[in-house]
């Protein structure tokens, strides 16, 4: 009896293996408050800023229920009442997928996300297609969903290049080699959330890194 056990565990296990197979890439998350500054500004913020972030996947290569996610771009743009880093109650979140994913592949990233990051996005109150644009080129990123969100953002050159004690957060999600950087552009405009932000000048305002999920 335990040997067919554990070949029935065994089974169901490669069987969950195959329907939710590993999705990896490149994450990168910016804030509305700086993630890497001086205790005194870090103080300013914490009360009244960092209730909105812009969270992106970009996915080199993965499947999820069976269906090929290779090459593709979701952004969530989270807002709360709070400070995220203290506010997971009342989070709303939008989910934006190219216009070029099939109805296949954009019911297969809300599922993964919402099964996989529920926590960090809280209720998803709207899924939206637009045109997403994705670059990188050495150390610097730039993403563009539609007319709603520009964002353009410039890492440091290695983990090591930053003082750890001035690293006030954490990425809202789990993340391999994260390392912090500076949005140079940072707006977004829509009327799925009550929030509006257009950045002037840079701010370290921004987490880079690797996803598996």
């Amino acid at each position: 009896m335990k040997s067919i056990f554990v070949l029935t565990t065994l089974a169901l296990t490669l069987v969950a293996g195959f329907a939710f197979a590993s999705v990896q890439g490149e994450y990168i998350e910016a804030r509305s408050a700086s993630v890497y500054v001086g205790a005194c500004h870090f103080g300013a913020e914490y009360v009244e800023g960092g209730k909105e972030a812009t969270l992106v996947w970009n996915i080199h290569e993965g499947n999820w229920n069976g269906v090929s996610l290779n090459d593709l771009t979701v952004v969530a743009v989270i807002s709360a009442k709070d400070n995220l880093a203290i506010d997971a109650k009342t989070r709303k979140s939008v989910l934006y997928m190219d216009v070029n994913t099939t109805p296949e592949q954009r019911a297969a990233l809300k599922d993964m996300l919402t099964t996989k990051r529920a926590d960090v996005l809280g209720e998803v109150i709207a899924t939206q297609t637009a045109p997403i644009t994705f670059a990188k080129k050495d150390t610097k990123y730039d993403v563009k969903v539609g007319e709603v969100l520009t964002l353009s953002a410039n890492r440091y050159p290695c983990a090591n290049c930053t003082q750890p004690h001035q690293i006030w957060y954490k990425p809202l999600t789990m993340i391999q080699n994260p390392i912090v950087g500076k949005s140079e552009v940072y707006r977004y405009k829509d009327s799925h959330l009550p929030v509006t932000w257009q950045q002037s000048g840079a701010e370290n305002n921004v987490f880079v890194g690797d996803f598996s999920m």
